[in-house]
């Protein structure tokens, strides 16, 4: 009997090690796949950004909040040029000069971050002094190319309004001399 108790419990543990093993390389695995992915990154990144932004130090604040506007900014430009495309309105060059704002939108990040790293505090203040100009004309400039879009599409929607109205005063005009002609007749 002790025998058997003894097999069963050596059994048991063996299955128990397996598992425990399978389970540990399948988490391995997971976690492996997903630290690998960039979306932890990615959402590790906007959370630090987003408290620097909310700092109680101006000089840590000014970068993060920068960095924020140019991010928030570009998705805007790409979401309306989506937007005009799936319409099917017409985009011209646009999605080419977004392409380079988004450019000069990084290498902007990317001289913010440094400034936001810089140890002098003078410094750091003359250097978000200037990259914030740069940043607010480069906000400005993804803001004229959405007021573009806006506009094509007002005058498109205006040009579509007015062929649709034409349209429709002609069907009325020609069911009502339809009625007019065929209409009145009480039997053939």
């Amino acid at each position: 009997m002790f025998e058997l108790f003894a097999e069963t419990l050596a059994i048991a543990a063996g299955v128990l090690a397996a598992l425990g093993a399978g389970t540990g390389v399948a988490g391995w695995l997971v976690i492996r796949k997903v630290r690998r992915t960039r979306i932890i990154e990615r959402t590790k990144d906007r959370g630090i950004l987003a408290a620097r932004a909310y700092a109680p130090d101006r000089l840590t604040r000014e970068p993060a909040r920068l960095i924020a506007d140019l991010k928030r900014s570009t998705r805007a430009t790409h979401a309306a040029l989506e937007e005009a495309a799936a319409q099917g309105r017409p985009v011209g060059d646009l999605p080419r000069a977004a392409a380079e704002i988004d450019h000069a939108a990084a290498a902007l990040e990317n001289l913010l971050r440094t400034a936001d790293r810089e140890p002098n505090r003078a410094l750091k203040q003359e250097w978000t002094s200037e990259l914030g100009t740069q940043a607010r004309a480069l906000d400005e400039l993804s803001a004229d190319l959405r007021r573009c879009l806006l506009q094509t599409s007002r005058s498109i929607d205006t040009l579509q309004l007015e062929q649709a109205t034409t349209r429709l005063r002609t069907e009325i005009s020609a069911m009502a001399s339809w009625r007019d002609t065929y209409g009145n007749r009480q039997n053939w």
